[in-house]
């Protein structure tokens, strides 16, 4: 079994592999770590990401052979092992004994046509052939700037509703939001001057700045950013930004809410996933009472004592489903009628509100769709 993987920017930043097709092949379901081995057999143990769809801790492996963007890595199964063989190391293809090399365009000191069709000589008879190596661009164009790479935590700003504005370092992007829009300035640990970056933000060109470093490095990279009055970004947070974005609408906003408290990092991130978990608690507990609330007819009246009984295992107390009752009494649901305080009348079934609910979510996307083409 073998496959092939290129390599991309943000694989060199991260030291990790995506979960390609042909990654995929040798890998079981659900398999934790992998072993990987080079071509000196040296052993690479890296851990399986299935939530994030990447192998991590190849990086040792990547800067041992100097590997560069859009290089290729040849991949080979031997036992429980996976063998990585780079592309540049691979022997040159053996030119097949037919191949004859092409003929170059004979100079002027031909004496005739006979002589040009014959190719030059040498004085002792045998015909010479002459190759011209062209001089490299850099050579040719010195002055030429040559785009650089964006880095990988670029894609997952973008994700998140970032545009970038320009090519090399600091790396500035901006977020339009509506009425609102801000920019932010960014350079890795030691990638360039942060002085420009102080000077960017109180200039007014950006209204944050930052220094972005891996967690390992975190503490030297929180401590330079925080000496500067600068912010810390690390890519692992945005990329599980962009993971949590999956599960529940994010964007610049919380982006800059967190670069208004001066960090952008995994620990920073634990109050706001405590907060995205409470949110779809409540909607867990919303659902909780519809499925309740679908074994009460139409027109039939019940109490909150009843719902309570099919809701009690999640632990949610009276006050939490009488609010979620009084929504559904209201529009869009219109599903309830309160009667009095702790009693209501089911005026429709939960599946027929509910089919009457998506008719209605259809009649306004439409209308929506109309009005924004």
């Amino acid at each position: 079994m073998t496959g092939r993987y290129v390599l991309t920017s943000n694989c060199l930043q991260t030291g990790s592999m995506h979960l390609t097709r042909s990654v995929r092949q040798f890998l079981q379901q659900n398999q934790p770590k992998v072993r990987f081995l080079d071509e000196d057999g040296e052993t690479y143990e890296a851990v399986v990401d299935w939530a994030a769809n990447q192998i991590t801790g190849l990086g040792g492996y990547y800067a041992k052979r100097r590997l560069g963007v859009n290089e290729a890595i040849y991949l080979r199964l031997e036992g429980e092992d996976i063998v990585l063989e780079a592309a540049s190391l691979k022997p040159p293809r053996p030119r097949a004994a037919s191949e004859e090399p092409k003929e170059s365009v004979p100079s002027r000191r031909a004496s005739s046509p006979e002589a040009e069709r014959r190719g030059f000589k040498s004085e002792s008879g045998q015909q010479k052939r002459i190759r011209v190596t062209p001089y490299p661009k850099e050579v040719l164009y010195p002055h030429t700037p040559v785009p650089l790479e964006p880095p990988g935590f670029a894609h997952e700003l973008e994700r998140l509703g970032f545009s970038r504005e320009s090519n090399a370092a600091p790396w500035r992007f901006r977020a339009a939001l509506g009425r609102r829009a801000y920019s932010i300035a960014l350079l890795r640990l030691g990638e360039g001057n942060v002085m420009e970056l102080q000077e960017m933000r109180s200039s007014g060109v950006v209204r944050y700045a930052g220094i972005v470093a891996p967690e390992s490095a975190r503490e030297e990279a929180l401590g330079e950013a925080r000496s500067l009055g600068l912010s810390y970004v690390s890519p692992e947070a945005l990329q599980k930004l962009s993971r949590l974005r999956t599960i529940f609408p994010l964007g610049a906003l919380d982006v800059e809410r967190m670069l208004q408290a001066g960090r952008l990092d995994l620990e920073a991130l634990e109050s706001l996933e405590s907060e995205i978990s409470g949110l779809l608690g409540e909607r867990a507990a919303f659902s909780a009472v519809l499925l309740s609330l679908a074994e009460v007819p139409s027109q039939k009246v019940f109490l909150l004592a009843d719902v309570m009984e099919g809701v009690g295992e999640m632990g949610l107390d009276p006050d939490s489903v009488r609010q979620i009752l009084e929504v559904l009494c209201g529009p869009p649901f219109l599903m309830l009628k309160r009667l009095s305080p702790g009693e209501y009348l089911m005026r429709s079934s939960v599946e027929a509100a509910l089919e009457e609910l998506a008719q209605y979510a259809q009649f306004v996307g439409v209308r929506v769709g109309a009005t924004a083409g």
